[in-house]
C-alpha cells in the first residue's frame, strides 16, 4: 500500500534516518518522532496507518506507549522494535497489541515485509467489517 503513512517514534536520529530512508524510497510517506510525547501527539495529529515504535525511550516507556496507542486506536497497526532481543520482550509487546517486534537494526526487507503485512491485515479487517 505505498503511499501510506507511517510513523517512526524512536530517540535514535539514526535509527530514525535508516527507517526514513527505506520506506520513503519504498514509495511510503514517513513521520518521525523522537520522543513518546511527539509521538503520541503525532499519532493524533497525522492519523498514520502504521506505527513503527520503540520499546527504549527517554522519557517513557515504550510499553506504556503501545498501550496508549492500542487503547486510542485499537485498529492502528503497531510495530514495535527494540535492541533487546530478549524473547520476554518481544512476548510482553505481542500481548500488548503488537502486529510485529522487529530487532534493531531491522534488516531492510524484514522492515518492508513487516509495514506491508500489518497494512494489508488493516485493510482486510477494515473490509470484514463494513
Amino acid at each position: 500500500m505505498s503511499g501510506a503513512t507511517i510513523l517512526v517514534i524512536d530517540d535514535d536520529k539514526l535509527i530514525r534516518w535508516s527507517i526514513t530512508t527505506v520506506l520513503g524510497r519504498a514509495g511510503y510517506q514517513v513521520r518521525e518522532a523522537a520522543t513518546a510525547a511527539e509521538g503520541l501527539t503525532a499519532v493524533e495529529s497525522i492519523a498514520p496507518n502504521v506505527v513503527l515504535l520503540d520499546i527504549n525511550l527517554p522519557d517513557a516507556d515504550g510499553f506504556a506507549v503501545l498501550e496508549a496507542i492500542r487503547h486510542a486506536h485499537p485498529e492502528l497497526p503497531a510495530l514495535t522494535m527494540t535492541a533487546d532481543a530478549s524473547p520476554e520482550t518481544a512476548r510482553r509487546a505481542l500481548r500488548l497489541g503488537a502486529r510485529r517486534h522487529l530487532e534493531k537494526p531491522c534488516d531492510s526487507a524484514v522492515l518492508l515485509a513487516a509495514v506491508s503485512e500489518s497494512l494489508q491485515s488493516n485493510t482486510s479487517l477494515r473490509q470484514i467489517n463494513q
